[in-house]
């Protein structure tokens, strides 16, 4: 008779869980409105009392709706196209000032600014729409000097060819 019980009390336990939704005991379902997503939480919680006849109690839970606003992401800048550079160095004691201007074209309407690299470093941090850079550096005997243009905004980065020049 014992066996018996717990034998029933076996399958009805199989039987109980079996039409829970497992792992655990959440039931989860997402709703969509105008587009938007919200989430609905119901947790079921069964008891089992192995003393006496076995019952079943539901007690839905629920959890707040969240509505989710869709986020846009901007579009990277367009590549910055060199228009023109040129360069005229002065000789000085173990090299030469070189000074550099740089110009391209600016064919972006989504990037946050420009960057303007020598030899890899970010040596200036420019506006929305700029199209034009001049540097001043040494530049020592038989070293050159590269610079590269980067349009940027939140997500992206996009840039130039590398220009590479010295001073003899």
């Amino acid at each position: 008779m014992k066996l018996q019980k717990h034998m029933y009390t076996c399958l009805l336990l199989v039987m109980i869980l079996s039409s829970c939704n497992l792992p655990g005991y959440t039931n989860l379902s997402t709703q969509t409105i105008d587009g938007n997503v919200s989430a609905t939480s119901n947790l079921a919680i069964v008891s089992v009392d192995l003393t006496r006849t076995p019952t079943q109690t539901l007690s839905p839970i629920r959890t707040p709706v969240t509505t989710l606003s869709p986020t846009s992401t901007p579009l990277p800048p367009d590549t910055p196209v060199w228009l023109a550079y040129d360069y005229v160095c002065e000789l000085t004691a173990g090299g030469s000032t070189m000074k550099m201007n740089l110009a391209w074209y600016d064919r972006s309407e989504s990037e946050d600014g420009y960057n303007v690299y020598r030899n890899g470093k970010v040596i200036a941090i420019l506006e929305p729409n700029s199209a034009y850079y001049a540097d001043v550096s040494f530049v020592a005997i038989g070293k050159t000097l590269s610079y590269t243009v980067e349009a940027f905004n939140v997500n992206w980065k996009t840039n130039t060819s590398t220009i590479t020049y010295g001073c003899q």
